[in-house]
């Protein structure tokens, strides 16, 4: 990536720019409630994977807003499926928020490299199922993520996502008004006991199953309420 490690003064007035937009829509045209705040990574902390489930193309921008410091020290980053790079302006507005690309349906290894590198000096918005859910369930994580969890060994942090779909449904540009969203985050998963084994495919698809319950674990009592 041809960021710089940290954000500049001009990244972060830009974030805030954006954020303001955000917080207009979510908190004044839409109702956000926020539930573990105690959980959510400090200011200036880095190695922490925000593990999320997948519903709207809103998802990183909703947990940006409630979680993004202000004039962070450090990158929040995000995947983006490659194809959005493709057009040089919107890559080059994707990037200045932070993100990066990713080929969707594969393993992709520069990817992994990619956030495992990134993870030593940010924070990272990541969701294991690897595409947007259609329906009230979660999809199975896919085992690239357990991988860079394994490599990596990051503060994992789960999170859960409801609502987010009623404010911008999937295949609809114009955001709605009025809807509630809820966003859960969690403690930290204790992973430890994965990282002195050897590092294989059914390994890396365990781990991302601990992750996937995590998030189950705080989805399941949202999607009821």
């Amino acid at each position: 990536m041809n960021t710089p490690v940290r954000p500049r003064w001009y990244h972060n007035l830009w974030h805030l720019i954006g954020l303001l937009v955000w917080d207009l829509l979510l908190r004044l045209l839409n109702r956000v409630t926020v539930v573990g705040r105690e959980y959510i990574p400090a200011r200036g902390a880095t190695g922490v994977l925000l593990c999320a489930n997948h519903i709207s193309e809103i998802d990183p921008f909703v947990i940006g807003s409630v979680a993004m410091p202000r004039f962070s020290p450090v990158w929040w980053r995000a995947p983006a499926k490659e194809e959005l790079f493709q057009a040089p302006l919107m890559g080059r507005l994707l990037r200045s928020w932070g993100a990066f690309p990713v080929k969707r349906g594969q393993r992709d290894f520069a990817a992994m490299e990619c956030m495992m590198r990134l993870l030593d000096t940010s924070v990272i918005v990541i969701f294991p199922e690897g595409k947007m859910s259609t329906t009230a369930q979660l999809l199975p994580g896919r085992p690239g993520v357990g991988r860079i969890i394994h490599t990596a060994k990051p503060t994992v942090i789960p999170v859960a996502i409801v609502g987010a779909d009623l404010i911008v449904p999937r295949g609809r540009f114009l955001p709605r008004v009025g809807q509630r969203v809820t966003i859960a985050f969690g403690p930290p998963i204790k992973l430890d006991v994965y990282y002195s084994q050897p590092d294989t495919l059914e390994l890396s698809q365990r781990i991302v199953n601990a992750v996937m319950a995590a998030i189950g674990e705080l989805y399941e009592p949202l999607k009821r309420a």
